[in-house]
């Protein structure tokens, strides 16, 4: 399996947010996008007011700073995501929208790019339907750590 290097989140609320901030911390280069330009904007000023804070804690280096805020690129254009390696889905928990969304993305990422949801209800076998490439989906449920990311 090929390393993780590029990944897409769909979502700008609390937990989109928190999973973009979460990877580029950890030197992953994100595209966060949204369809809402205000969404966009308030998460990235989030995550750049969070990762300061980790900073000023201690808890990551100047350079790991500097280095993740870099990585964040935001877009209320889901083809930005093409070439991403993952796609993790953070959305309304709404099967029709997850579901168009999915076969959306399947038309736009790269082949061997997986699908991820972070639904806590909806079957991942009926989201997987949508595409293509069924083996492919996945659940992740990213449990952040509260202390690290100071409330994300």
């Amino acid at each position: 399996m090929a390393d993780i290097t590029r990944m897409g989140v769909v979502g700008a609320g609390q937990m989109g947010a928190g999973i973009a901030q979460l990877a580029a911390v950890n030197g992953v280069d994100v595209w966060l996008y949204d369809l809402d330009s205000e969404a966009l904007t308030k998460a990235q000023k989030s995550i750049s007011n969070n990762i300061q804070r980790l900073l000023t804690k201690g808890q990551i280096s100047q350079a790991t700073s500097v280095d993740a805020v870099k990585r964040l690129r935001c877009s209320s254009r889901l083809e930005d995501l093409h070439s991403v390696d993952i796609v993790v889905e953070a959305i309304v928990e709404s099967e029709q929208v997850k579901k168009s969304l999915f076969a959306n993305l399947d038309k736009i990422v790269k082949s061997s790019a997986i699908l991820a949801s972070n639904t806590s209800s909806i079957s991942i076998t009926r989201l997987a339907s949508a595409t293509s490439r069924p083996s492919q989906v996945c659940f992740t449920w990213l449990l952040i750590n509260y202390r690290l990311n100071d409330g994300i």
